[in-house]
């Protein structure tokens, strides 16, 4: 018997393109990039024209580093899973001493008290986007190196918090407690992912949930940010400025937005409009009709990252199983916390919101991610189809 080719589309379908991409994926990231590079023109002229007397200086920008992330995403697309197994433990390496040398006066480069990017002549690059990306994928090599482990030994457990306390410890010297914190999560999701115990993740949960506070506890801005979280009314004009303007920018919105190019909060009012705040811009031209069409894209974005890891598990290809699944966790705890301080459901914290917020090196590294997904994407529909044509075989 031989099966049809009705059938065998249908079989090897699975919601992808003759070419292999995953259409709904794909569909879903164009429209976030479409509404990013709408919202960064719309939210950065005003501060670009009294700034760099450029009104367009940070489209432009914004442009130039998609650009070149689609460029270097097709040396990504090339890569085998494998090969970038093999690879994970020197990417680690590389970010680690990255973090350390960005510390240095004449490579790190201060702005507003941080010291958080390497100047690289043409432009700055934050390192931290590209540690958290190199974090995940020496996680998932080790989930596949230490599964068993992991399941049944407290001290495989720890081993990888270990190193994200290593790297929390260099974020927090920047500082950047933001996107220590985000770090520090992805591990406990993805020793979660790997089957962990509930009482070795209870343990670790509670420790790091622990320190964070203790940190955070430490440093008296940090506790005037939270201070201004709980309360933003409360000084209006001073920690609670930027909080304040942001939820005016999102209730003036109202349900169908005041239109492109509206928004009167980003006329030097809120401040980091154009990256950080970049959702509230958006909130107020497009309304709450607006904000729920993009929160459904980034549902359906997820979603679809998450579908493609649980594919690659099926298939038996657990590194890049967990890779995708750790880039799911990450963008969407991203998406989620960015969102949350605009909304004042959680205290300001320094994170763009993927694919949107103008910002070089966190456009460049989401897009490097996108194309791990999309080349475990690739590898899910070639396994797909090498097991329709030995099915063809058997029934032939």
């Amino acid at each position: 018997m031989i099966i049809s080719n009705k059938q065998a589309n249908k079989l090897s379908s699975n919601s992808y393109l003759v070419v292999g991409v995953d259409f709904w994926l794909m569909i879903s990231v164009i429209c976030l990039i479409a509404i990013g590079i709408t919202m960064v023109a719309s939210s950065s002229f005003a501060i670009a024209e009294k700034y760099n007397h450029d009104a367009f200086y940070y489209l432009k920008r914004h442009i130039i580093f998609i650009s070149i992330g689609i460029a270097l995403s097709s040396i990504i697309l090339a890569m085998k899973m494998d090969w970038m197994q093999h690879l994970s433990r020197i990417f680690i390496v590389i970010a680690i001493l990255l973090l350390i040398l960005v510390l240095f006066p004449g490579f790190g480069v201060k702005i507003n008290g941080a010291r958080r990017w390497i100047n690289l002549g043409i432009a700055r690059f934050q390192v931290v986007e590209a540690v958290k990306l190199a974090m995940i994928v020496y996680l998932a090599g080790y989930i596949v190196r230490h599964k068993q482990g992991l399941q049944h030994k407290f001290f495989s457990v720890i081993k990888p918090l270990l190193l994200s306390v290593l790297l929390s410890f260099l974020l927090l010297l920047q500082p950047d407690f933001g996107s220590a914190v985000l770090l520090m999560i992805i591990t406990l999701f993805m020793i979660y992912m790997a089957g962990a115990r509930y009482r070795d993740l209870f343990i670790l949960a509670i420790f790091s949930a622990s320190s964070m506070a203790i940190l955070a506890k430490a440093e008296p801005y940090r506790m005037q940010r939270l201070n201004s979280f709980l309360n933003p009314w409360a000084t209006p004009f001073d920690d609670g400025f930027q909080l304040v303007q942001a939820l005016i920018a999102i209730g003036s919105g109202k349900v169908s937005g005041i239109g492109i190019g509206g928004s009167v909060q980003k006329l030097f009012y809120l401040p980091e409009a154009h990256t950080d705040f970049i959702f509230s811009v958006f909130a107020e031209e497009m309304g709450f009709i607006g904000v729920i069409c993009l929160v459904v894209i980034y549902v359906i974005f997820i979603s679809r990252i998450f579908s493609i890891s649980k594919e690659a598990f099926n298939n038996g290809k657990e590194f890049a199983a967990f890779s995708c699944a750790g880039i799911g966790v990450w963008l969407a705890l991203q998406t989620f916390l960015s969102m949350g301080v605009n909304l004042g459901l959680l205290p300001t914290k320094g994170l763009t919101l993927p694919f949107i917020s103008s910002g070089g090196s966190a456009i460049l590294m989401n897009l490097l991610s996108l194309a791990i997904v999309m080349r475990v994407s690739y590898e899910n529909r070639k396994h797909n189809l090498k097991a329709i044509r030995k099915h063809s075989e058997v029934l032939i």
